[in-house]
């Protein structure tokens, strides 16, 4: 049996990363809004000062606008307050200033694919929270102040499903994200119910989905679970332990996609687009040279080199990956 580990999975020490002086020179012009509407709903946990050196020679301008809604856990957040400043030309993710609050010691997946990979202006709404998990009621997050993805996706209900000034979001430009489980899987998978209780957390998403569908949201992009069992806290449990894990993650996958081609066939117009990134973080830690890692993959810490930020998060190198191919993923989107 896996215990859960107190205080959950999610380390929530967080620093804070300055924004760039030329920030303003290379956004394109979409939405993002979390739990990934084009707006998105975005959690981090761990942050150490990073200084920017994104190159500032952003790709072409597209007077079209794209907006996304983001929602998810830590591996997502960035620490956007709905109630703070709004993304716009030259501030893309709104508050706090580029790359925000995150876990990965630096700019997470949300942050390059809005001002780094994007091939039009993009702005993002990230409601993403750390420690997230899909139903406070379900599993139980780290703490009672954690905003679950029903939080996140009320929040957006709140905010912005009334298409404001300030967000004047359409169908046709606003992709929702949704980046969860991590946490859910994490402090369930071992229990003995979790065969059927894997069902009841993908109804609870995909309930969520279609609040997102009621308002007007018809285009989302839906993530797996990266490949925890390899992130060092896992390494420093037993081969069982990770084996279990491994054959979680692959069934959540497997059913979150099957979710997926079902919810297509009884809502229509929808426009899914499955991000793997279990594949794309073997991806990274399999070949470590090539992405300028350290080759010791089980090593974390504040080196921008290494893959780990702290014993449960990935850093900057393997994040920037991940914004990357969502960026080439959303080809058609864009």
């Amino acid at each position: 049996m896996y215990p859960q580990r107190s205080g959950g999975n999610d380390d929530h020490s967080c620093k804070h990363y300055p924004r760039h002086d030329n920030q303003d020179n290379y956004y394109h012009d979409y939405h993002i809004v979390g739990t990934n509407f084009v707006v998105f709903f975005v959690c981090e946990d761990k942050f150490d000062n990073y200084e920017v050196n994104h190159d500032l020679n952003q790709n072409h301008y597209i007077l079209e606008r794209h907006r996304n809604i983001d929602c998810g856990d830590s591996y997502t957040q960035t620490g956007f307050d709905p109630n703070g400043v709004q993304p716009a030309i030259g501030n893309p993710l709104g508050n706090p200033p580029y790359p925000g609050w995150t876990s990965a010691n630096g700019p997470n997946w949300i942050d390059v694919a809005t001002v780094k990979y994007n091939r039009s202006l993009v702005l993002t709404y990230n409601l993403a929270y750390g420690g997230a998990t899909i139903d406070a009621n379900l599993v139980q997050p780290y703490a009672s102040n954690v905003l679950s993805l029903t939080d996140q996706t009320n929040q957006f209900l709140t905010y912005y499903a009334n298409k404001p000034a300030s967000a004047p979001w359409s169908s046709s430009n606003t992709l929702f994200s949704v980046f969860i489980g991590i946490n859910d899987i994490a402090n369930s998978w071992w229990k003995p119910d979790w065969l059927t209780f894997i069902d009841t957390l993908l109804t609870a998403e995909f309930a969520l989905v279609e609040k997102m569908y009621n308002s007007g949201g018809r285009q989302f992009l839906i993530s797996n679970i990266p490949a925890i069992e390899r992130t060092p806290m896992m390494l420093a449990d037993t081969q069982a332990a990770r084996d279990g894990l491994k054959a979680a993650l692959a069934l959540w996958s497997t059913k979150l996609q099957t979710y997926i081609t079902n919810f297509k066939a009884t809502h229509s117009g929808t426009t899914f687009w499955f991000y793997d990134s279990y594949a794309d973080y073997n991806t990274v830690l399999n070949s470590p040279a090539t992405f300028g890692m350290n080759p010791d993959v089980t090593l974390y810490g504040n080196d921008l080199t290494y893959a780990w930020s702290n014993n449960f998060h990935p850093s900057v190198i393997i994040q920037d990956y991940m914004g990357k191919r969502v960026a080439d993923l959303l080809a058609s989107w864009w």
